[in-house]
């Protein structure tokens, strides 16, 4: 039995690396190929060459899993004299920090810590006009910090 397998697996083998030629029927009127033979011996891959060309990708050609740098408009503020509300002051610095933090939650604003010997002043806003840092104090005032006042400082303008 092996030698009836190893015979017709050589068999098999020899059979595949045979020439090949067309054979056709006769002119019936229908032209029926039956099979194709190749005749010259297509193994020799030595005279293949392969070249890499560099490109750039194209859009389509990028991975949408690439991660890309989102282009941010970036400007510096630039800083005017103008108001802020004050609304409380700490001689800790911790305390500054914890109430501005709540601050901030609470009234929705930029808060700020200000360290002027001795104490640290929480401030609030950056207001150009004084008329509207009034306003703002009067609705500071309303939501519990009956001390509020305004102080002209240097602000942030966006």
């Amino acid at each position: 039995m092996k030698y009836l397998a190893i015979t017709l697996s050589v068999v098999l083998i020899l059979s595949g690396c045979a020439k090949r030629e067309t054979v056709t029927h006769e002119p019936t009127g229908e032209e029926n190929i039956l099979f194709e033979e190749i005749t010259e011996d297509t193994t020799n891959i030595g005279d293949i060459t392969f070249t890499e060309v560099e490109k750039e990708p194209t859009e389509e050609e990028t991975s949408i899993f690439e991660e890309k740098e989102p282009e941010v408009e970036t400007t510096t503020p630039e800083k005017r004299q103008g108001y802020r509300v004050q609304i409380k002051a700490f001689k800790n610095e911790t305390s500054a920090q914890k109430e501005a933090e709540r601050a901030r939650n609470f009234l929705m604003r930029d808060v700020y810590v200000e360290y002027i010997a001795p104490h640290y002043k929480l401030r609030v806003g950056n207001f150009l006009h004084r008329s509207d840092a009034e306003h703002y104090r009067i609705q500071v005032i309303n939501k519990g910090y009956k001390g509020a006042f305004i102080v002209e400082t240097t602000i942030v303008v966006q």
